[in-house]
């Protein structure tokens, strides 16, 4: 019996990853400390790519618990505490997941910089 197996992503796929998100507004991307591309916003990292399909994705508690439960991505290695969790594209259909679950992590960044922003204004 042959078994069908989910394609590789294509670079189209990959490369049209990356220009989403740094479509995001107010995201930047530059290298990370530990090798690879990094996410931010407003310099708060909420994600980055270890080579082409490794992503490590920064979320809120509550995220990533469900992300974790719904199987959609595995524990960060070595910072789950921090709402780190770890996400492979292994296929075409995965870019598509990778995208909700980085779309949570860039919406949790976002509010805890305004937030911030607006603690700081406040204190003014």
């Amino acid at each position: 019996m042959i078994m069908n197996r989910p394609s590789s992503p294509t670079p189209t796929q990959l490369n049209a990853l990356r220009t989403w998100i740094e479509s995001l507004p107010g995201v930047s991307s530059g290298p990370h400390r530990f090798g690879g591309l990094e996410y931010t916003v407003d310099r708060l990292e909420f994600m980055h790519f270890h080579g082409q399909t490794h992503l490590d994705i920064r979320l809120s508690k509550t995220d990533q618990a469900e992300v974790l439960a719904s199987d959609k991505a595995e524990p960060h290695l070595f910072a789950p505490q921090a709402g780190w969790v770890t996400l492979r594209i292994k296929s075409g259909e995965d870019v598509s997941r990778a995208m909700e679950v980085i779309k949570l992590a860039y919406d949790h960044a976002s509010s805890v910089v305004n937030d911030h922003q607006k603690r700081r204004a406040g204190t003014k």
